[in-house]
């Protein structure tokens, strides 16, 4: 893995290709997205290798540009460090982080071409910053429900299935392990009950990589890997709230929709907590942020939080949407937030649902609210 990301950066850095494929994850750069892109390219890059001309030895084919298969990582190089389960997960695989391509690494409008191909994986709606990438993309990999907004061309290839993660998808197409086997345990927390995320074709997809594996003792395996894992993600001491905001956020109109490894009451604890959702909102242009937050051990807790600067009516309206919401009931108990009366908190009691469930309910509201 390392050595063909070597080489892919490489070659991007030097414009030595012909052609160039860009494996896109998606915003919050989670575990599941990030491994989702890396093993793709790769992949990709192996099945090009296979199928390009036989006969072209490297002797022949000194002055020959490849096509090039690069994946993304959707995060400023500088906040990588905030992504801890990611960082743990690709060294723990021996991937170089200057091997790495992030987001402000590259200008993506100028190294567009009219044969360049995007692939959006663990995501099919694109940022609005990346609006200009629409008529480029060819392949979606997602395992969020089809959104009614389809406005890709009829011949994008798309592989979108309600699964606990995305790599499982991956996994289909594939026979490279990195970090795969890691990422569906993640995503599924081991296939545990109480979180309810893993499906039959997760199942299918780590039985298939254990045969290869070949465990001494599955369960044991299993549960170190998931152990390390969450201790990783969830080893945000060092973190400011700033950073926490950063660490794996999305926006959806102008909401802000961060989701936190720890419950949010514990970050509202943090040193200035509210002013960093205020500056937060500010930069991103947003006028709401909702909370989000959890913790798996020792028993999974889930909690949420709606906060605006001065909260408005908008805001208020969002509060008593998600508390009304009846597909899905989110199961949301309103708490007197002692940090701010500008910051309504809730215990949330249905833990199986995750931001996951929250961002149709809010782009529901927003594309039904009214001032």
């Amino acid at each position: 893995m390392d050595e063909f990301l070597a080489t892919t950066s490489n070659k991007l850095k030097t414009n030595n290709y012909v052609d160039l494929t860009i494996v896109l994850g998606n915003e919050s750069c989670d575990l599941d997205s990030a491994v989702s892109a890396l093993v793709y390219a790769m992949f990709l890059n192996w099945q090009y290798e296979r199928i390009k001309c036989k006969v072209c030895t490297k002797e022949k084919r000194v002055d020959h540009k490849d096509s090039i298969f690069v994946p993304i990582l959707d995060v400023n190089r500088e906040d990588y460090s905030l992504k801890t389960e990611v960082a743990y997960c690709l060294k723990e695989n021996n991937v170089n982080e200057e091997h790495l391509v992030f987001r402000d690494d590259i200008d993506l409008k100028n190294l567009l071409t009219n044969i360049t191909k995007i692939i959006l994986v663990d995501h099919h709606i694109l940022a609005k910053r990346y609006d200009f990438l629409l008529p480029y993309v060819t392949e979606i990999i997602d395992h969020r429900p089809r959104d009614k907004e389809w406005s890709y061309k009829d011949d994008t290839r798309s592989t979108i299935e309600s699964v606990g993660s995305c790599t499982t998808l991956i996994c289909q197409r594939i026979k490279d392990l990195s970090g795969l086997m890691s990422t569906i345990l993640l995503d599924t927390v081991n296939f545990s009950k109480e979180v309810n995320k893993g499906t039959p074709h997760d199942r299918e997809m780590v039985l298939f990589l254990e045969t290869i594996l070949k465990p001494d003792d599955r369960e044991i395996f299993r549960k170190t890997i998931v152990d390390k894992l969450v201790n990783a993600r969830s080893d945000v001491t060092k973190l400011t709230a700033t950073q926490l905001l950063k660490k794996d956020v999305k926006i959806v109109g102008d909401i802000l929709v961060p989701s936190f490894p720890i419950p949010v009451k514990e970050f509202l604890n943090k040193p200035g907590a509210l002013l960093a959702v205020s500056e937060a909102l500010n930069k991103q242009g947003c006028a709401i942020a909702l909370l989000l937050g959890m913790r798996l051990t020792p028993s999974l807790v889930r909690d949420a939080a709606v906060y605006s600067t001065s909260f408005t009516e908008k805001a208020g309206k969002l509060a008593k949407y998600l508390e009304e919401s009846k597909n899905p009931i989110f199961g949301l108990t309103s708490e007197v937030s002692e940090n701010s009366t500008n910051c309504l908190y809730y215990n949330q009691s249905n833990l199986l649902l995750t931001r996951k469930q929250y961002i149709p309910v809010v782009t529901n509201f927003l594309q039904n609210y009214k001032d």
